[in-house]
């Protein structure tokens, strides 16, 4: 969420909870509607700009409501997948898909062992994010060089997707054993 969305959401609780603490103290004290309802109908609604300010809070209110309410409902389809767009419609593709991608092209490259591939989106790129675990006596500068050359020429050409950046690091050495714990 960004900082504007939760400084509103923010303001909105506080209203809603103060509405909250009025409507407990006017049903614990029933005397407390009238008297309420008569200041309300005899001060406020005959005042053209208290009536004014008024329609103007609830209808902020009302804004608030139907954002948060559609905020919830808002898809996180748009989170998981890059759009595209071509001239006969719409293309997606699942950051998982672009994993896929980022791993079937770093695991080609001799002297790695294992690695993981992490990808988020930055609005209609992508940033990726290797993990490897290589084997010992390799050039580990020039391998991480070489894996983020290729992940990012292979999604890229693969995708169409642009690639903002190539994170590659190195996790572990392969030993060929398992250590045991004892």
């Amino acid at each position: 969420m960004n900082i504007i969305f939760r400084i509103l959401l923010a303001i909105y609780a506080f209203c809603l909870t103060v509405i909250s603490l009025i409507a407990v103290i006017l049903t614990l004290r029933p005397e407390m509607i009238e008297r309420a309802s008569t200041f309300l109908v005899k001060d406020v609604l005959p005042s053209r700009g208290l009536t004014l300010l008024m329609l103007f809070i609830e209808i902020i209110f009302l804004g608030l409501s139907l954002m948060f309410l559609l905020s919830g409902v808002k898809s996180e389809k748009d989170k998981k997948s890059v759009s595209k767009y071509n001239n006969v419609g719409e293309i997606r593709i699942s950051l998982s898909a672009i994993e896929s991608i980022a791993l079937n092209a770093s695991k080609k490259i001799a002297g790695i062992r294992d690695n993981k591939a992490y990808v988020t989106k930055q609005g209609d790129h992508v940033s990726v994010y290797i993990k490897t675990i290589v084997m010992p006596d390799v050039n580990i500068p020039a391998l991480l060089e070489d894996i983020q050359l290729k992940v990012k020429k292979s999604v890229e050409e693969t995708t169409g997707i642009a690639v903002n950046e190539v994170k590659a690091s190195v996790e572990n050495i392969y030993t060929g054993y398992k250590s045991r714990v004892e």
